[in-house]
């Protein structure tokens, strides 16, 4: 058994108390201390997009390589959503109006390899 790599994500939660559209998306990346090197093909950083033609949030590794920045469903450009609360609150991919946000506790997950 190996240990290949230590992932620190966060869940968020999203709750639009006007139109009633919730969604919960792991967000996160690779362990701090790693960085992306075109050896460490492991390395995943998913970030968060809305899809304008579905209304709908999709999380996206990006540096996948098929990553394209397209809505995997309709293949419309995303625009990204930056989750920080330093920023102003993220608005609904439905109706546009602000958008109760939680976060947990970082989780630390190791994905392990058996050989």
């Amino acid at each position: 058994m190996e240990l290949n790599q230590i992932t620190i994500m966060q869940i968020y939660h999203f709750t639009c108390r006007s139109c009633g559209y919730e969604s919960k998306q792991p967000l996160g990346s690779s362990d701090l201390d790693e960085i992306l090197t075109d050896v460490n093909a492991d390395f995943a950083e998913y970030r968060l997009f809305i899809c304008k033609i579905e209304s709908k949030f999709v999380r996206a590794d990006i540096h996948n390589e098929d990553f394209k920045g397209k809505c995997p469903s309709d293949g419309s450009k995303l625009i990204e959503i930056e989750v920080e609360e330093e920023i102003s609150p993220i608005r609904c991919p439905r109706c546009n109006q602000d958008l109760a946000t939680e976060a947990s506790v970082p989780l630390r997950i190791a994905i392990v390899r058996h050989n």
